[in-house]
């Protein structure tokens, strides 16, 4: 019996850019997701990109091994996502790109699809991971910007939060600063977090080899507290010493994180 699947198969990199607030996260599973949405969508493009060498319901989400760099959760953004995905050698990139983007919906898209090494997987080979968060300061918010930024009143001392920051990077065990439980190693290294000014936006990026679940929302609350005045430099010190997820404040909002790229080895 003739399957029709294709004999050969490619490894490609996905960059992917998406509005998270009406997407329950990266992860496939309860209600509307990015891996969901994306999954759908590409192996309805992938006949009319084969031309015609790809028959409709013969590639499958099994075939298609979908995963991003990056688990986002609700209401996180992403303007580089990368994805890894396994896709007949017979499609044309350039033409899956153009459909795939034709019938996906208005709040993501994928920016390129490019050829990657046999065995390529976006989560397991990233070096490092760049989020960055958006605050708003002063009381006078910004309507077209509230889904995408955290709106905080009060006047935050900058270099307060930079030697806050300066505490946090490097190698640590930043239990304090996750609640996922599900992780044995809570070791991280941070290799740079640095601030922008684009008045009245504040930007924080973090930059890391990977992260623990919130724990860059976690470590937004953190510098913020410190730029409010309410928690000292010894205070953020104390909070990695202790490895204790219930002294340290709940995370910063979701809308105000945004995955901004993700590294590789050449």
């Amino acid at each position: 019996m003739n399957s029709r699947k294709p004999a050969s198969r490619r490894w490609v990199k996905l960059i992917v850019a998406y509005d998270g607030t009406r997407f329950k996260g990266w992860q496939k599973g309860n209600g509307r997701t990015v891996q969901g949405v994306l999954e759908q969508t590409l192996i309805t493009a992938l006949p009319r990109a084969s031309g015609g060498a790809i028959h409709p319901g013969t590639y499958t989400e099994a075939d298609l091994q979908l995963a991003g760099a990056g688990r986002t959760d609700a209401g996180v953004h992403a303007e580089g996502q990368a994805a890894s995905a396994i896709l007949p050698a017979s499609v044309s990139l350039e033409a899956l790109l153009s459909a795939v983007n034709t019938e996906l919906p208005s709040d993501i898209a994928i920016k390129s699809i490019t050829p990657a090494p046999d065995r390529f997987h976006a989560r397991y080979h990233a070096t490092s991971r760049t989020y960055r968060y958006s605050i708003i300061c002063g009381p006078v918010g910004n309507p077209f910007r509230a889904a995408y930024t955290w709106n905080i009143p009060e006047k935050l001392n900058l270099e307060t939060m930079k030697q806050a920051a300066a505490l946090l990077q490097g190698t640590h065990d930043f239990t304090s600063f996750t609640a996922d439980k599900s992780k044995s190693n809570r070791v991280r290294t941070i290799t740079d977090i640095h601030f922008e000014w684009a008045v009245p936006e504040l930007h924080i990026y973090y930059t890391a080899d990977s992260f623990l679940w919130n724990q860059v929302r976690i470590m937004t609350m953190v510098l913020v507290q410190a730029g409010l005045g309410t928690m000292s430099p010894t205070g953020v010190a104390a909070l990695l010493e202790a490895k204790n997820r219930s002294l340290a404040p709940e995370p910063a909002p979701a809308k105000g994180l945004c995955l901004y790229s993700v590294s590789y080895k050449e």
